[in-house]
């Protein structure tokens, strides 16, 4: 009985720990052991994340300076993201949202930017992965960007 309620006991804690840090606001000078889901405005700075940022319906998000451990990635349609000078050891994939600007930032992963509306700027980045963009409304602009793989679609020139 007592194995019984120690285990119960730690898988209720295990669960808890996989909860989303909700953002409201801001992070800054701070780890956050947890995936960040952001719905509203959220300006994460100087930040460290254990986990995905994911951008939901609405979503304003400004990212720098920041170390991401898991990818940036949209389940919604995001209003706006600005990511600058950031580590994301995964992916950005950021797919039928709006504006986006990824300024100097040093992606492990590929970026990925799919069916957006509004004006895409991809300057500076270093890119481990591919860097694809297809279906996007507006064709993205930018430049001088590091890709050790391959540069693909609407992208293909960036």
């Amino acid at each position: 009985m007592i194995k019984l309620l120690s285990g119960l006991a730690l898988l209720c804690l295990s669960s808890a720990s996989f909860a989303d840090y909700h953002c409201h606001g801001s992070i800054k000078d701070r780890t956050i052991d947890d995936n960040v889901s952001i719905s509203q405005n959220c300006q994460i700075d100087n930040a460290t994340i254990k986990g995905n940022v994911m951008l939901y319906q609405g979503a304003q998000a400004v990212i720098s300076n920041t170390a991401i451990d898991g990818n940036l990635e949209s389940k919604g349609r995001f209003s706006s993201v600005l990511a600058q000078h950031n580590r994301i050891d995964g992916n950005i994939q950021l797919e039928g949202g709006q504006t986006i600007q990824l300024t100097a930032n040093q992606v492990e992963g590929d970026i990925q930017l799919k069916k957006n509306t509004q004006k895409i700027t991809v300057n500076d980045n270093v890119v481990d992965g591919n860097l694809q963009c297809e279906s996007n409304l507006i064709q993205p602009i930018g430049g001088n960007n590091r890709v050790n793989g391959d540069k693909e679609g609407q992208c293909r020139r960036l």
